[in-house]
């Protein structure tokens, strides 16, 4: 079996190398799935990520969830200590910045800062994933510091392509299991 960082860096490749239009097309179809679950429809607080790059696109479904009234929080990455600081977000106009990755994040002095235990849903980005619901991210833990702080009922749900999901990849029993995971052709139960 493949090591994390040689799979890592063999479907980020593929990742890299997808087109602008499918990016933006499988996107859309990942992201009308979730918002179709009861995960989504129930859910009052939800965690997502500041897609970048050709992950799967979040941007839509933020805007979606503030006309919905739900309480969207965003990650701030404090690289210095290597957590991400949840922070609500109201004004996507207002609160947000170019981080010096390239992903948009809340202005520093802005952060509304929201603790992981009022969750009811993570939006979860990872690198490679597998059909026992297992996730390989960037490396860095950052978000299994959030995800081993999650409510009981609350759930971690993986957005990606279908390529992104293998049939297993190397876990360890630190690794935090994703409750679902949902790709363009595919969603786990």
């Amino acid at each position: 079996m493949e090591t994390k960082s040689e799979l890592r860096k063999k479907i980020l490749n593929i990742r890299n190398s997808m087109s602008k239009e499918d990016v933006i097309y499988k996107s859309s179809l990942i992201m009308n799935k979730l918002t179709d679950t009861n995960e989504y429809k129930n859910s009052k607080t939800v965690f997502v990520y500041m897609s970048f790059g050709n992950e799967v696109v979040t941007t839509d479904l933020i805007k979606k969830m503030l006309s919905e009234n739900k309480r969207v929080v965003i990650p701030y990455t404090d690289t210095k200590n290597t957590v991400l600081i949840p922070s609500e977000l109201k004004s996507i106009k207002d609160d947000l910045v170019l981080s010096p990755f390239g992903y948009y994040e809340p202005v520093y002095e802005k952060i509304k800062a929201v603790e992981p235990e009022e969750f009811d849903l993570i939006v979860t980005p990872g690198v490679v994933f597998d059909k026992r619901l297992n996730r390989i991210g960037f490396g860095k833990g950052y978000y299994d510091r959030i995800l081993c702080r999650k409510r009981k009922d609350a759930k971690a749900v993986a957005v990606a392509y279908d390529f992104q999901i293998l049939e297993e990849i190397p876990a360890e029993q630190h690794d935090i299991k994703m409750d679902m995971i949902i790709t363009e052709q595919w969603m786990s139960n």
